[in-house]
């Protein structure tokens, strides 16, 4: 069976390669942020994320962290 997977703008299976990252990804790193969240994240990441290092955990949870502030725990 040949492989029919359509990356876009002319790219598929035959001429590139395509990294997914999904919401689940997200909520690897911030549990508490909802679907719509995490796509905001991803969408972020894809946009300004640096070509030379590419998207990792990390990347996630530093445009999490900038988008979506972590609620402070009071101490006591």
């Amino acid at each position: 069976m040949e492989d029919e997977r359509d990356f876009g703008y002319g790219y598929n299976p035959s001429n590139s390669i395509a990294i997914i990252w999904c919401l689940d990804d997200v909520k690897q790193v911030r549990p508490d942020l909802n679907d719509e969240q995490c796509l905001d994240v991803l969408r972020y990441a894809d946009r300004k994320h640096d070509a030379s290092m590419g998207i990792t955990y990390d990347t996630l949870g530093f445009v999490a962290d900038y988008l979506y502030k972590k609620e402070e725990v009071a101490n006591g």
